[in-house]
């Protein structure tokens, strides 16, 4: 683990003397080539306005009307977890592949240009310490630094830690999932928010376990409204069938759009 730490940060160094491949296709060049770029597959506008989950038609998901992802007021994924995507994230990860986070980080950048919201501060999900040794860098907070960068937006990586080391999510299903990161994160010692809108980012999003438990303490901090956006959004493997039956009120959702305090009656309606 430590040589994989140290191999990740000379990878610049390396890069010049090896130019770098696509992960995908392995052409050389660069680290996800422009051919590679198009086939990765949008989640499109078809989702669960909540979890974010893709659906027939847009609306809320049966499961988000028994268990929304509370205090998270939306889940969203720019891609499926498949093809290019997942071979980068997973390049980035557990290869070391640096090169590849500015490259999944423009996707998130796009996505918050095309739907922005007033955001008040960028919180990566954290690693546990041990596991930032072993890697050597969280790539969820070098997506935020990015995005931060080129959208002036602050990054607040005071806010939130990780309190114990996890099992890696995608071994688990959803109910070991949300045991596994329950009570995992903490704020840090002498921080406080005052209605600050929060966005979370992450790498992946599959039940939203993760994003879930990094918004309790943040909501507890006293943030706002708290949004969460992912590059990938994983198959959780179960039928989410918008329901045909007209929304309430109460269901009834602000959208991710310039005028986040429009309230929408007919939650299938697309995003601007």
């Amino acid at each position: 683990m430590r040589f994989a730490s140290s191999l990740s940060r000379l990878r610049p160094l390396l890069d010049l003397v090896f130019p770098p491949r696509c992960i995908h296709c392995g052409r050389l060049g660069d680290y996800l080539c422009e051919t590679c770029r198009e086939e990765a597959q949008s989640v499109g506008s078809d989702i669960c306005i909540r979890c974010g989950n893709p659906l027939t038609t847009r609306g809320i998901c049966h499961r988000c009307r028994q268990d929304p992802p509370d205090p998270i007021r939306a889940i969203r994924g720019v891609f499926f977890y498949n093809g290019p995507i997942a071979q980068s994230i997973r390049g980035l990860k557990y290869h070391g592949l640096r090169g590849l986070a500015p490259i999944l980080a423009d996707y998130l950048i796009a996505y918050i240009q095309a739907h922005p919201i007033p955001i008040d501060a960028l919180v990566p999900v954290p690693l546990h310490p041990e596991r930032l040794a072993q890697r050597g860098f969280n790539q969820s907070e070098l997506l935020a630094a990015r995005i931060a960068l080129t959208l002036n937006i602050p990054l607040r990586v005071n806010l939130l830690r990780r309190i114990r080391p996890t099992l890696p999510q995608a071994q688990l299903n959803r109910k070991q999932r949300l045991q596994n990161v329950a009570g995992a994160f903490a704020p840090h010692d002498g921080v406080s928010l005052h209605g600050e809108t929060i966005l979370i980012i992450d790498d992946v999003a599959t039940t939203g376990a993760t994003l879930r438990a990094c918004a309790r303490p943040l909501r507890a901090m006293g943030a706002g409204d708290i949004w969460a956006l992912t590059v990938a959004r994983a198959n959780m493997n179960v039928a989410l069938d918008a329901p045909t039956s007209p929304s309430s009120p109460a269901e009834a959702f602000l959208l991710w759009d310039a005028n986040r305090k429009q309230l929408i009656p007919d939650p299938t309606e697309s995003l601007i």
